[in-house]
């Protein structure tokens, strides 16, 4: 850019490139064709390293749209039964959640190789903080967080079992890991690049069938990019479906309608952990994946503080993080399937009442209905006048000293306002008696 004649100085005496150069992109590529041919060769394949890694960078955050892929590899293969997670309720269309097995040949990383990338991307080797693993970072560009439009720097992760396996930020890198000199991570290095199998075996889940009808349910974030992609087994099966991470199955597939009963520790622990399911236990309590310090972490929620003793008790990492007590299952899977065996003894898993797919509904027998009854409303009529006589017909009448109703309807629903039921006078004896039972 200095010998191109596009950088100036500012007030501080360092050079930028001016403003109104920014963006005049034929300015530039006059300039670049005045520069010599090493120059220009330097110049765009530094450019296209940068291309390079913001597309891998995309890739890995499931955020580049590349159209419908081909998974190839080695060995394809079905490696759990096909499971319906969701049926149209007119159409009666299916969308299936295959789990395959895919061999594909490692790309294990030596330490001599690691050590000149090093040198000609001016990266370095890092030591985590906890676990001792070593890895080596080199920085992949700068970006920019289109909420905030703040910037910051990502690091490609180099490891023994592959090149680019991750990216982390900057910020996460200084809080995780600190950096150590080539001579330190030689040793580790090695003996973990001699136990890379030369075949790796990895998981691959993908939602096949009517997919675009729930094309919004298998998003996780708004910037999140679908990957359809294509896959013919060892034995012939054609499919087509969209590739979902392995820590996104839990949440994608409860999204569309459809439950796992998980009972055992194991299927608990895996499925939690590197899926993303959710169990829920007696008394409240819920078993789910969390990110703490940025790595994930099987969490125990709904704990209340007089359970707090309890929880303790039986091996749970107890943590105080913003001022709230949390319970964690070691991700260590002989300590923390144990913890989890002792845990659900306690706390069993809730058995869920909802009907599975392939549950029979119960029928409800029609019974026939009694035949309608026809009431006659004239005998519901009674005439005043037997109203009136009808106290006179009993054994123990009272004396009426009422004055008849002259020119009164003779049939009537209800007595004449100016008639009343007549009263015991005071101090009489009267011949009835009321009596209750209350038994």
């Amino acid at each position: 850019m200095s010998h191109a004649g596009l950088l100036v100085r500012n007030r501080d005496g360092c050079e930028e490139v001016r403003k109104n150069d920014l963006y005049n992109v034929p300015r530039f590529l006059n300039r670049v064709l005045a520069l010599d041919v090493d120059h220009q060769n330097a110049l765009f394949d530094h450019f296209v390293d940068l291309f390079d890694q913001t597309v891998r960078y995309a890739k890995a955050n499931g955020t580049f749209d590349e159209g419908v892929t081909d998974i190839k590899a080695l060995a394809i293969r079905i490696a759990k039964p096909q499971r319906v997670v969701h049926t149209d309720e007119i159409t009666n269309a299916q969308t299936t959640h295959y789990t395959l097995e895919i061999d594909v040949p490692s790309k294990a990383i030596s330490f001599d190789e690691a050590e000149r990338v090093r040198k000609r991307k001016t990266g370095a080797f890092f030591r985590h903080r906890k676990n001792g693993h070593f890895i080596l970072a080199i920085e992949s560009g700068l970006h920019t967080n289109a909420e905030n439009g703040n910037s910051y720097r990502t690091f490609a992760v180099w490891k023994p079992e592959a090149a680019r396996s991750t990216y982390i930020h900057d910020d996460e890198l200084k809080e995780k890991y600190r950096a150590v000199i080539p001579s330190k991570a030689r040793d580790w290095w090695i003996k973990k690049h001699a136990m890379v199998p030369p075949i790796e075996t990895h998981e691959t889940h993908i939602i096949g069938g009517a997919i675009i009808p729930l094309w919004q349910r298998f998003k996780t974030h708004e910037e999140a990019r679908l990957r359809v992609v294509r896959v013919t087994t060892d034995d012939g099966q054609r499919i087509v479906g969209i590739r979902i991470p392995p820590e996104q199955v839990g949440p994608i597939v409860a999204a569309l309608g459809a439950t796992r009963d998980l009972r055992e520790p194991d299927e608990i622990f895996t499925g939690i952990l590197d899926e993303g399911e959710e169990v829920t236990l007696v008394s409240g309590l819920k078993l789910c994946r969390k990110v703490v310090h940025r790595e994930p972490v099987i969490e125990l929620v709904g704990v209340d503080p007089y359970k707090f003793a309890e929880i303790r008790s039986l091996g749970l990492i107890n943590e105080q993080i913003d001022w709230k007590q949390r319970f964690f299952i070691p991700t260590d899977e002989d300590a923390g399937l144990a913890m989890l065996l002792d845990l659900l003894s306690r706390y069993p898993v809730l058995v869920s009442d909802v009907l599975a797919d392939d549950d029979p509904i119960a029928e409800i027998e029609q019974t026939e209905l009694a035949p309608p009854q026809i009431v006659e409303l004239d005998e519901w009529f009674v005439p005043v006048a037997e109203a009136e006589t009808a106290p006179e017909e009993k054994g123990n009448a009272l004396p009426n000293t009422q004055a008849p109703v002259e020119d009164t309807d003779p049939f009537a629903l209800t007595p004449p306002p100016d008639w009343f039921p007549p009263r015991e006078r005071i101090g009489e004896p009267s011949e009835t008696q009321l009596a209750l039972d209350f038994e």
